[in-house]
């Protein structure tokens, strides 16, 4: 009896104990047991997403450059992003040494496993609030992180590097363009599962409770009343200018249109030339696409206050002697913006018309095409008080051409890899500024015109054999060139009748003018006047062609000259200002200007030796090329202080390329930076 008595008290507890088990074990709140588990499956996934992506697009990087981050690894071209840090003396990236990279391997699945088990035994407020600490934590951490090592790569520069710059903070996320450097950087799929994991377990519960509460009290009655909008959202008449009843064509939507209309065209593809005779605004939803067919102007405004924004235009004709553009106006007062041109001989023409806008078009001719059988990308002729300004240009024969086009404002346009970046003629009172001409036969070719004002522009690779000037000044008049960049080209500036008349000027003061073959190459016609420029780094300081040009130009104003690097003089009084005059001599260029066969010994011994038989020997000593009687003893301008006044620079190009490798550093310790 005893015995029974036992067993049946050990069952009893055993059974009291299973159910002590399940009862601990029982999900305390299905919602929250959902979301928990949702939340470490997004972890979970992160794991093996990248968190942070970069594409540089680079002149000498065609096809662009990537980098890659992963919690735990980089990829991408890493070196060849390094490559780039001699510029201005950023450490290299070494992702071996990034103990952050390490601690994510470890971090990672120790939290996927509190999260899950979270799901089970996280029955207090308490508990919970801890969990969606923990799961906020990584992606705040990895953002003030990399923006830590942004700013520790932007302020710890190397002073002793090739180009000096002023500490700076790079962008972390977004696109950055600086000079004809471009960089979309963004956090990618990675770090939003982490940010989806946080979200669920903050918000999830409350709202799947109050999703189900919803529809528990309204029942069926909701589902008749979706049902009833939907249904009315299908047959609802839309506005004329929707998709729904939108015509077949472009053209007879404009034709339905009254004027001052807004024509909303959907996407899709219209085959078909089209001309607007009507005062309307023509936007394009989701880019649709203007084909031409290869045959005449693609669209014709023909009409004045015509707005055309948001459309992809391709397709003109190729006939040269016709001039067929993507987009031709031939009326007053047009408005042209956010539009794609591609494969069309011209892009835009600006015609026998007056007061156009311009504006963040991105134009490409046929780049089949040899250069000159391409059209121009913007083209005025006799089209004035007009602003252009924000377009990408690329692959066209002349980027900017004005011809008989006065009063206007082109600024903070891009141009590469056409022939000259501006061609302009017969065009008087036009500003430029803060464009970048890059990569191109030429820069910017200014011919018989006065009252022309270039500022803060960027001349920069134009290293044609033929040309590759950066600014070609060719009987001009009332000229102001100040606050450029103008580097790695073949010619800085040329200049013949500069100025053009007696009582005309040329003046070009506080520009940076390095690192090209020659800085200046000035003809007898010229009578410019320099003043404080910076003159670092060039093969070639100035170049005579006809004749002595040393006094015919100003190298000082206001008892101000210039900045030279091969300048040795004092300043005792402290005053900027060097006590003796610089005078530039050249006896290679002398020499190789009585016998060009002498450049083959360019940068050789003999090139030395020359050199410096004309400093030992009086007999020997070459032509006075230019003297400065107030030389400058710093740089009035250097690439740091240009790129504060909104202008690129070499060293803040490299900057960029950088910007994508930096935020992906989250180490606190790199290898010790190795110095180019």
């Amino acid at each position: 009896m005893t015995a029974a008595t036992d067993t049946a008290a050990n069952v009893e507890a055993t059974a009291v104990g299973r159910q002590g088990l399940l009862e601990r074990l029982r999900i305390p709140d299905g919602y929250w047991a959902a979301c928990a588990l949702l939340a470490a499956g997004l972890l979970a996934i992160s794991m093996a997403l990248p968190l942070w992506q970069l594409k540089l697009i680079a002149p000498q990087y065609p096809k662009g450059l990537y980098l890659t981050a992963y919690g735990y690894r980089m990829v991408g071209d890493i070196e060849e992003i390094n490559r780039l840090n001699h510029y201005i003396g950023m450490k290299h990236i070494d992702p071996s040494s990034v103990w952050e990279l390490k601690l994510f391997l470890v971090a990672m699945p120790v939290l996927v496993v509190i999260t899950a088990a979270s799901a089970f035994l996280a029955r207090r407020p308490l508990h919970r609030n801890l969990v969606r600490a923990l799961l906020w934590a990584p992606p705040l951490f990895f953002l003030a992180d990399l923006q830590f090592w942004l700013y520790d790569y932007g302020h710890d520069l190397d002073p002793k590097a090739a180009l000096r710059m002023d500490p700076f903070t790079p962008k972390v996320i977004g696109p950055t363009r600086v000079m004809n450097f471009g960089a979309d950087t963004m956090v990618d799929w990675g770090f939003w599962a982490m940010v989806g994991a946080a979200l669920v377990v903050t918000l999830g519960p409350a709202f799947a409770r109050w999703l189900v509460a919803s529809w528990k009290n309204t029942g069926t009655a909701a589902a008749a009343l979706v049902l009833v909008l939907a249904a009315a959202a299908a047959v609802a008449p839309g506005r004329t200018t929707a998709a729904v009843g939108f015509p077949s064509t472009i053209t007879e939507a404009i034709a339905r249109a009254q004027p001052g209309d807004t024509v909303v065209v959907p996407p899709g593809t219209y085959h078909e030339h089209i001309t607007i005779d009507k005062p309307v605004t023509l936007v394009g939803e989701g880019r649709p696409v203007i084909d031409g067919g290869g045959t005449g102007d693609v669209v014709v405004i023909a009409a004045e206050g015509v707005t055309l924004r948001g459309f992809a235009i391709r397709g003109s004709g190729r006939d040269v002697a016709s001039e067929p553009a993507g987009i031709r106006v031939l009326a007053p007062h047009a408005v042209i913006e956010d539009n794609e041109l591609r494969d069309v001989l011209y892009g835009i023409s600006l015609l026998n018309s007056n007061g156009h806008i311009v504006r963040n078009n991105r134009i490409e001719s046929i780049a089949e095409l040899p250069p000159e059988r391409r059209g121009h990308a913007v083209y005025l002729f006799n089209a004035s008080d007009c602003l252009v300004e924000g377009n990408i240009v690329r692959n066209g024969k002349d980027g900017l051409f004005l011809g008989f086009a006065n009063r206007n404002v082109l600024r903070n346009n891009d141009v590469s890899y056409v022939r000259y970046g501006i061609h302009y003629m017969y065009a008087d009172h036009n500003e430029f500024a803060d464009n970048r001409f890059t990569n191109n036969i030429a820069g910017a070719a200014i011919m018989f015109s006065r009252g022309i004002t270039l500022r803060r522009n960027e001349m920069a690779y134009n290293k044609s054999g033929a040309s590759g000037y950066g600014i070609l000044l060719k009987d001009v008049d009332d000229v102001l060139i100040e606050g450029n960049i103008i580097h790695h080209n073949r010619l800085a500036i040329t200049a013949d009748g500069a100025p053009r008349s007696p009582q005309g000027f040329v003046t070009v003061r506080e520009n940076f003018i390095g690192y090209n073959q020659v800085a200046l190459e000035l003809f007898t016609t010229a009578n410019i006047t320099f003043t404080g420029n910076t003159f670092l780094g060039n093969l070639e300081q100035v170049r005579s062609l006809g004749g002595d040009i040393a006094k015919l130009n100003r190298w000082a104003l206001d008892g101000r000259g210039n900045y030279w690097d091969g300048y040795q003089g004092f300043d005792a009084n402290g005053d900027g200002i060097g006590d003796l005059p610089y005078e530039y001599k050249d006896a290679f260029a002398d020499l190789r200007g009585n016998a060009a066969a002498v450049q083959a010994y360019a940068f050789t011994p003999a090139h030395t030796a020359i050199q410096l038989a004309a400093r030992w020997f009086p007999a020997l000593q070459p032509e006075t090329r230019l003297v400065d009687p107030a030389p400058l003893m710093e740089p009035s301008v250097t690439l740091a202080t240009a790129s504060r006044t909104h202008l690129p620079s070499i060293g803040a190009a490299a900057a960029v390329a950088l910007t994508g490798a930096l935020p992906v550093v989250l180490a606190r310790r790199l290898r010790p930076a190795r110095r180019w």
